[in-house]
């Protein structure tokens, strides 16, 4: 989930708990384009398709169960230019951040026909390479929150259209055809998997984190103390959720007993204090918090190890969740551009020149993408911008709305997703 500004969390309210995310993608020399056209044409550009390679996943929304969106990928390099451009459906929109593995890309994404009462979810596979689409699964009434691949197994987190249940569906990778359901309260967000567990965070009236087995077993449920906001992150000792009074709580898992709960991020009193997802790497959590900062704390017991403000002045913009390597934390943010942080110490390596976004990047090897409303900007391992595919935003008459754009990186390609159900993929000549 997209971090909120007050603005926005004062429509988000308003919508009734629910962000929709409306965006448009295209770029000057594709193909199909006419003054006033706001979607392009599928197509696929030949020559930059030449850089795909059968390595790299991007498993979950955020490349792994720890939301750390860092991948053993290479970032496409030198003579740059989109490969291929789907959209699935007739009316897409509201689609999840795009994951990739196994020879494809998935989105899930929801269809609104004319004569129908709800909307209804399906989801989309995509050949990696060329674009094909192969996949089309209706998953029925309701909106799309997010995908996690397992193996053999794609898991489908949907809501209903009252936002007061969600429907966890398992679903074989090859065909979708699905395996089995449950339904459990609203979620927070989409899954994260860790050691074939899946685990999701309710909110409203449940505030509780589930894990389930991939056979379907809910192997437990842990009350929150607070509320949650955030998806969770895990590793393979714990299950973290970042609460809107700032604390994280931390739960075994294995178990889910209640292992710590501690305020990491400092209190603001207009919004949720925490509303990115935490990430967690190496047996740290990294926190972003309301007052534009980013938090590391120890996973043991919630020890903060630093605190790093990342824009002077608050302009009450939430950051979204870091990208975290080995020795750095990328942050993405409105006012301060994109930031890099030592993972030592907590000190500031480098900023870029232009402004951020409130969506998270994707880090690889050699570069980071920062995906914007305008653009997706790769950046070297320094402020040194490396290429940029403009996006225009289409004008839909959702003004206020947020433009959402995700990213993902696999196969030596990175894949874009856009809210109104467009995927992209861009590549590098061959």
């Amino acid at each position: 989930m997209a971090p909120l500004t007050r603005r926005q969390l004062l429509q988000q309210t308003v919508a009734g708990g629910g962000v929709l995310a409306f965006a448009g993608c295209t770029t000057p020399n594709v193909p199909g384009i006419a003054d006033g056209e706001s979607v392009p044409k599928p197509f696929t550009n030949d020559a930059y398709t030449g850089s795909y390679t059968t390595a790299g996943r991007w498993v979950q929304d955020g490349h792994d169960g720890g939301r750390t969106g860092n991948a053993a990928t290479t970032v496409p390099q030198g003579d740059i230019d989109i490969a291929w451009l789907r959209r699935p459906g007739t009316d897409p929109h509201s689609s999840t951040a795009p994951i990739a593995g196994s020879g494809r890309v998935y989105i899930a994404y929801v269809e609104s026909p004319d004569d129908a009462e709800y909307s209804t979810t399906h989801l989309a596979g995509f050949d990696a390479e060329s674009g094909e689409q192969q996949l089309d699964v209706d998953l029925g009434i309701g909106r799309a929150v997010g995908l996690a691949l397992v193996d053999e197994t794609l898991l489908a987190v949907t809501r209903g259209p009252d936002y007061e249940q969600a429907t966890l569906t398992a679903l074989a990778r090859d065909d979708g055809s699905t395996q089995w359901t449950d339904t459990i309260p609203d979620v927070t967000g989409s899954p994260a998997v860790v050691d074939e567990t899946c685990y999701l965070a309710t909110r409203d009236e449940d505030n509780a984190v589930y894990a389930y087995t991939l056979d379907g077993t809910q192997q437990w449920r842990t009350a929150i103390a607070g509320e949650c906001y955030t998806a969770p992150c895990a590793d393979s000792e714990g299950v973290y959720v970042g609460l809107t009074d700032g604390r994280i709580a931390a739960l075994d898992a294995t178990t889910g007993d209640r292992r710590w709960s501690k305020q990491i991020a400092t209190p603001d009193e207009c919004c949720p204090d925490i509303q990115g997802t935490p990430t967690v790497a190496d047996g740290r959590l990294y926190v972003p918090g309301i007052a534009e900062e980013l938090v590391a704390a120890e996973t043991t017991d919630g020890t903060v190890l630093w605190r790093t403000t990342v824009v002077d002045d608050d302009y009450g913009n939430a950051i979204p969740s870091p990208v975290v390597t080995a020795e750095t934390a990328y942050v993405n943010t409105h006012h301060g551009g994109v930031v890099a942080i030592d993972t030592a110490d907590g000190s500031i390596r480098w900023r870029s020149a232009e402004s951020g976004d409130n969506q998270p990047p994707a880090a690889g090897d050699g570069g980071v993408i920062v995906p914007r409303n305008d653009s997706v900007v790769a950046y070297e391992t320094s402020d040194s911008r490396a290429w940029t595919i403009e996006i225009t935003v289409p004008d839909i008459g959702m003004a206020g709305y947020v433009m959402d754009t995700q990213v993902a990186l696999a196969h030596g390609m990175c894949y874009v997703g856009i809210a109104d159900g467009r995927i992209y993929a861009i590549g590098s000549r061959e």
